[in-house]
């Protein structure tokens, strides 16, 4: 067998162990899912070849030709972006909810500005990022963190918005738990910082978000909402924007390209246009059951010892939950304890006085796979029992395994027939 060969069997081998493992697995990542077939299958194409730069708002205003099936698809993918999020103007450029706020974040500042957003309490930072690098002159502003309540304080926040009178405020966290008061810091701004732009991180929630299953940032009063399309969307790995303010969509369209993306992916867009059609056909039951397998699964823990962040108030009203983890080890040590034996969560930092060290899990990935709120005890005694040390490593690993394949329904791999019967057979994209 010659060289290449041989490295071709190399990457095809760890693929179908990725995939053989991963079957076996309870992924409770909450910054993941899967795609249905369906629009795994559309994201292979050729558009993965080809370019559509575009300029400002355009979408006609191609740089290179070749565009005319281009600029079709992308002109339904933006008409049902606009219905699903209730925009008036949406950008899908962004390859990333990353990429989509640092838009967001140069199109709206000059330096100097300051620009206020989480620490505490699960922040991307997005500012304090990119201020690490030496082009960028911004000041970051920290919203001060209820920890306690799980959400933002509101009266220390309208103290620093009126002392600092911040360019941008982002709301929006990495753990999502409730809502954010946006109608409150809306009217906040209006009396004591009326330039500041609202500006809603919906990247974990985007999919409770288009279904009205968490709050309508835009209708409470957000000027502009950047996100992932994976994470609860279900949509392939990208990003996007949304706003009803032409202004700001002009903006954020010309801080994107040519400056920050000039190929955009085009093989995206199919395979997310149909996750945008797919949530509008079932999303909400999708998102119904999400958060009742979280509430579900964080009670059922919490129920056996292991504290969940915010029991006092239902532990959460979106995907995600935050177990508190000080007590049996570092958020690192536990995530790789849980690893080993096919239970696939995340560390993270919590406020100090929830013990800095935290689990985070969700709920959306093992929702498609056909996860319900009667499984949920079983996984919290598996949980419970590993990260106590209870059990041998091999029997939860067997249980995790059995559990896995009773799970994998595929309640939620939406099939074009199911949005229109008379459609038969697969899609098939050369």
């Amino acid at each position: 067998m010659n060289s290449f060969a041989q490295e071709l069997n190399f990457f095809r081998s760890e693929l179908i162990q990725e995939s053989q493992w991963r079957s076996e697995c309870l992924n409770l990542i909450a910054s993941e899912n899967t795609t249905s077939p369906l629009v795994s299958e559309l994201l292979a194409n050729d558009l993965s070849h080809r370019y559509g730069d575009y300029r400002g708002l355009d979408l006609q205003d191609r740089k290179y030709r070749g565009c005319r099936f281009v600029v079709t698809i992308e002109e339904k993918a933006h008409e049902l972006g606009k219905k699903l999020f209730a925009a008036r103007f949406v950008d899908l450029r962004p390859l990333s909810g990353h990429v989509a706020g640092i838009a967001a974040i140069m199109a709206l500042t000059e330096p100097g500005d300051s620009v206020m957003e989480l620490d505490e309490g699960g922040g991307h930072r997005l500012n304090q990022k990119l201020s690490l690098c030496s082009l960028t002159r911004l000041k970051t502003v920290h919203i001060p963190f209820d920890a306690s309540r799980f959400n933002i304080d509101l009266q220390r926040t309208e103290e620093l918005l009126r002392k600092e009178k911040p360019r941008v405020l982002i709301l929006g966290s990495s753990q999502f738990l409730f809502p954010h008061p946006v109608r409150q810091i809306r009217e906040t701004i209006g009396r004591v910082s009326p330039a500041t732009v609202l500006v809603y991180d919906a990247s974990h929630v985007l999919g409770l978000i288009a279904v009205k299953h968490f709050q309508q940032p835009l209708e409470e009063g957000a000027d502009l909402v950047f996100a992932s399309t994976h994470k609860t969307l279900g949509g392939p790995q990208g990003g996007l924007v949304f706003t009803n303010r032409a202004d700001l969509a002009k903006k954020v369209g010309e801080a994107i390209y040519p400056a920050i993306v000039t190929n955009h992916h085009l093989n995206r867009l199919p395979a997310l246009a149909v996750a945008f059609l797919e949530m509008l056909a079932h999303g909400e039951r999708y998102a119904s059951e999400v958060v009742a397998n979280a509430k579900a699964l964080a009670c059922e823990i919490h129920r056996r010892g292991i504290p969940v962040v915010a029991a006092n108030s239902g532990h959460t009203q979106s995907h995600t939950f935050l177990l508190q983890a000080a007590e049996f080890g570092t958020g690192r040590e536990l995530s790789e304890r849980l690893e080993n034996v096919n239970i696939i969560a995340g560390e993270c930092k919590l406020p100090a006085s929830l013990g800095t060290e935290g689990i985070r899990m969700g709920s959306q990935e093992m929702t498609r796979y056909g996860m319900t709120r009667s499984e949920a005890p079983e996984i919290a005694e598996l949980i419970v029992g590993a990260l106590r040390q209870e059990v041998s490593e091999n029997r939860i690993k067997s249980k995790i395994k059995q559990l896995r394949r009773s799970l994998n329904r595929n309640r939620f791999d939406f099939s074009l027939q199911e949005c229109n019967p008379e459609l038969q057979g697969p899609v098939t994209v050369p």
